[in-house]
């Protein structure tokens, strides 16, 4: 890993010691840079006014605006790093995605959303407590480090959830299947799309996600319950006319897709009700 000297004070190169050219950059240098190029030079930082707008989880529209979700902005610091050799990694720290460096042996955790700022074990802790409540504290898993897949599909969750909430259905089935696209062995992503598929009474749809999410569950209790919902699908689409795409092209192409096996996806967040009351 190379750093450039900062020769902005008129210093110059032929002025430092030979020793001093060859050695790497301490910890706070690098973030320091990162800081200066991302945040203070280029003005990226999070979006705490419109905090939940769709757009700061959209990675074109955050590059275009400057501004974003924590995860959002934690993938520009990523690509930023690892293009100057600098070892960096998401951490899927509850509530507030992070970035951790490493340079020298040594690490430091810094915050995307809030100009790349270093936070130690108080701030760390202050910040689970006030996602995870007050008898939170820290623990190892709270470091678990975020795979390439899993920092996509934290983003696509940012998308899915305020779809959700503005009851956009149809958006939120498409983040869905664009997920398991990239995670196609996620079973709770499967279990989400069949009950959207239900709410959207794309009954064929459904039955095709839910037994998809069957093959792939491993809780007995659970996957119960989703037998038993397929059989009601089942029943309720031997009164209607067939239809012969029961799967769905889409269903299969993500079916057949490949995942490395030690990719470890996000869970999913939320319920989402199967059978809501037609007449509403």
């Amino acid at each position: 890993m190379t750093l450039q000297p900062d020769l902005s004070a008129g210093s110059s190169d032929r002025d430092l010691p030979v020793d001093d050219k060859e050695a790497e950059p301490t910890i706070e240098q690098v973030v320091r840079a990162l800081q200066n190029i991302i945040a203070e030079r280029n003005g990226f930082q999070g979006d705490a006014e419109n905090y939940d707008d769709i757009a700061n989880a959209d990675l074109i529209q955050v590059i275009e605006r400057k501004r974003g979700l924590p995860v959002a902005l934690g993938m520009l610091y990523i690509h930023a790093a690892q293009r100057c050799g600098i070892e960096i990694t998401g951490i899927d720290f509850p509530g507030h995605f992070l970035l951790r460096v490493q340079a020298n042996g040594k690490r430091k955790m810094i915050d995307p959303f809030h100009g790349g700022i270093s936070l130690g074990p108080a701030e760390l802790r202050e910040l689970l407590k006030s996602f995870s409540g007050l008898d939170a504290e820290l623990e190892p898993r709270h470091y678990r480090p975020s795979s390439d897949i899993a920092i996509l599909l934290r983003l696509q969750n940012n998308i899915k959830v305020r779809a959700l909430r503005a009851g956009e259905l149809a958006l939120a089935t498409r983040v869905i299947e664009h997920s398991l696209l990239i995670a196609p062995e996620h079973e709770g992503l499967w279990h989400q799309l069949g009950a959207l598929y239900a709410r959207l009474d794309q009954d064929h749809k459904a039955l095709g996600a839910f037994e998809q999410f069957v093959k792939r569950c491993e809780d007995p209790l659970h996957r119960a319950r989703i037998e038993a919902v397929i059989e009601e699908l089942r029943d309720r689409l031997s009164t209607e006319p067939t239809n012969e795409d029961d799967l769905g092209d889409l269903s299969n192409q993500i079916a057949n897709t490949p995942i490395s096996a030690d990719e470890n996806p996000i869970k999913s967040d939320g319920t989402i009700v199967l059978f809501p009351d037609r007449n509403s």
